[in-house]
C-alpha cells in the first residue's frame, strides 16, 4: 500500500545524501593534487628500506651474540 508520508521521508533523505555526496567531492576536489613521481619515488624507497631491514635486524643480532659469547 503507497503511503505519501514514507515516500516522502524516503525521498528527503535520499536528497540528503546526494547533497552530503556532492559536498564530500566537492571538498575532495579542493585537496591539492599529489605529484605521481614524488608517491611512486618515496615507495620505492620504502620497499628498498623494508627489504634491507631483515638483513640489518641479522647483522645486529650476530653482533649481539658474537660480543656475549653466544654462536
Amino acid at each position: 500500500m503507497f503511503n505519501p508520508y514514507l515516500y516522502d521521508k524516503l525521498a528527503q533523505s535520499h536528497h540528503q545524501e546526494l547533497l552530503q555526496e556532492a559536498e564530500q567531492q566537492r571538498m575532495f576536489s579542493q585537496l591539492p593534487r599529489r605529484h605521481p613521481q614524488l608517491m611512486q619515488n618515496v615507495t620505492r624507497r620504502l620497499a628498498a628500506l623494508l627489504l634491507k631491514l631483515p638483513i640489518s635486524v641479522k647483522k645486529v643480532e650476530q653482533s649481539e651474540r658474537s660480543a656475549t659469547g653466544q654462536l
